[in-house]
């Protein structure tokens, strides 16, 4: 890698990726191929780690929420000699003051971390900027303006999942959530408006185009219509679970119908009156499928955190007519199994699932590029 030397370039570190062992080589491919497909750039292995030449502002952009990259940071190889180290350091203090860290790779060399980082060090203040300085065989790196990223594992390492997706706050995170665990994650909603042609129009067009920056994503557009007709004569307090039953099921047999190995759901434990552990437990029931729930101990303020880190924050607080909204203003927090049990049974919920998914249309989304694709060639 000595075609390196006096260049600049961009790196790209991943952390939970180099503790995998035999598997290693497999999760790195995917993450090169994953960063040359949505970066256009031709990634280059330095051990542990990847180096982007010719990244520029959008690079740094799509590379901050691809699942896998720990962190990034605008680099630059010099010689090995610790004087001209110095000194390229020493120009970075004139900018601000700076956090050294020094990691020696090649442990061959003379000198280890602690003695480099002794000599490269001065008195610094709190807060200052981090440098790291690595010692390669043919050369040393220099790293500085270091971002954190999303971290974790590559899409399309661990298996499909269809995640329920109202374009709320906690519902529009998931699938970062899900992505960054390895999961190629497609969209299920149910909307209320008069045609697809609004909802894409909507904040859920927004978002969609949001998260397909980062991998593509299919968007399951399931008209309300049906279900509300089917459910008109239920009792206030069991509306609002049952329509979140409703979703479980259609998600599950879109499961079964396209492979889909799991099924995702925004719900925070006890956050409000549907997600109780009683009401949960109830709609959960003989579901076929593992249902995830990355925000089941979470509160308000780290989903709202986290939305805001993955770009969907601001979509998501915008107006829309969500379908939970158009149901029970005042759910029952404690339903009763054998009751739910009853009103499915009197609606024939598994035929009200049916007919929805036989007006459902369907999207294939890739970098902010929306295609409508006919169900009954959906694959």
């Amino acid at each position: 890698m000595a075609e390196l030397l006096n260049k600049n370039f961009m790196s790209v570190h991943y952390g939970e990726i180099a503790l995998k062992g035999g598997n290693r080589k497999r999760f790195e491919k995917i993450l090169i191929d994953n960063i040359r497909r949505q970066t256009g750039l031709n990634p280059i292995k330095l051990e542990n780690r990847l180096v982007l030449e010719n990244a520029g502002q959008d690079a740094k952009d799509v590379l901050r929420l691809t699942p896998g990259v720990d962190w990034i940071g605008k680099s630059f190889a010099v010689e090995r000699n610790l004087n001209l180290l110095k000194e390229k350091i020493d120009e970075l203090r004139k900018n601000s003051d700076i956090k050294l860290d020094v990691n020696r790779i090649d442990k061959n060399y003379e000198k280890d971390s602690q003695w480099i980082y002794e000599f490269l060090s001065k008195d610094r203040k709190k807060g200052a900027a981090k440098v790291r300085v690595e010692v390669f065989k043919d050369f040393f790196v220099i790293s500085h303006d270091i971002e954190s990223c999303i971290g974790g594992l590559p899409v399309g390492s661990a298996g499909r999942v269809i995640s329920l997706f109202s374009a709320g706050i906690d519902s529009s995170a998931v699938p970062f959530e899900l992505m960054k665990r390895g999961c190629s994650v497609d969209l299920l909603h149910v909307y209320a408006m008069p045609n697809t042609d609004e909802i894409i129009r909507s904040k859920v067009g927004d978002i969609v185009r949001e998260i397909s920056k980062i991998n593509k994503v299919r968007l399951y557009a399931v008209p309300f219509s049906v279900f509300a007709i089917e459910t008109a004569d239920v009792g206030h307090g069991y509306d609002l679970v049952l329509f979140k039953r409703f979703l479980l099921k259609l998600a599950e047999k879109l499961a079964g119908r396209y492979g889909y190995k799991a099924i995702a759901s925004g719900d925070s434990l006890s956050q409000v009156a549907s997600q109780t552990l009683d009401n949960i437990k109830a709609v959960d029931r003989d579901i076929s499928v593992p249902v995830f729930r990355p925000f089941i101990t979470a509160n308000k303020e780290e989903i709202i955190k986290k939305a805001k880190f993955y770009n969907t924050y601001g979509y998501s607080i915008k107006e829309y007519r969500d379908c939970c909204s158009i149901v029970s203003k005042k759910p029952a927090t404690h339903v009763r199994t054998e009751k739910l049990e009853r009103i499915e049974d009197d609606i024939e919920l598994d035929s009200v699932v049916e007919k929805s998914i036989k007006s459902m249309s369907v999207f294939d989304v890739w970098n902010g590029s929306l295609d409508f694709v006919k169900p009954e060639i959906v694959v």
